[in-house]
């Protein structure tokens, strides 16, 4: 556990350019997330939900083949590498808020793509998920 007062911890001021550079990777990583999982959306309406009694080995052997699963855990894969090199250059406490437009572009893309229902209680809890972002996040340029 990583405290205030432990001497291992170190703090560093980052320049504009680690800044700008973080908030490039943050960007990228946005985008290549929600990509992934629209990608992995799509390939599951195509191969169909999961079906207990027909044999999970089965299934799980055809998603672990299809082309479009393996491009979407791809897709995940190098979010998570981008998301890495973003947490090297920003604050945790600034990049996860921020991260949070993942929520909203995973939601207007199932409505888009998928045609997935938006009822007037899941827009208030988006409302309310970015309203939160917001809030975390106002701040934290001021030291």
């Amino acid at each position: 556990m990583i405290s205030k007062t432990n001497p291992k911890r170190s703090y560093r001021v980052r320049s504009r350019a680690d800044i700008t550079l973080g908030l490039l990777y943050l960007g990228v990583d946005i985008l290549v997330s929600v990509a992934a999982q629209l990608v992995l959306k799509n390939a599951m309406l195509r191969l169909g939900a999961f079906d207990a009694g027909a044999g999970w080995l089965n299934y799980v052997a055809t998603m672990a083949l299809d082309v479009e699963v393996i491009g979407g855990l791809s897709l995940y894969g190098s979010g998570m590498i981008l998301w890495i090199l973003c947490l090297s250059k920003l604050d945790l406490s600034l990049a996860y808020p921020i991260g949070t437009l993942q929520y909203i572009l995973i939601f207007v893309g199932a409505w888009w793509l998928f045609d997935e229902q938006i009822s007037p209680l899941r827009l208030t809890g988006m409302l309310v998920i970015c309203l939160g972002a917001f809030i975390m996040s106002v701040d934290l340029h001021k030291k």
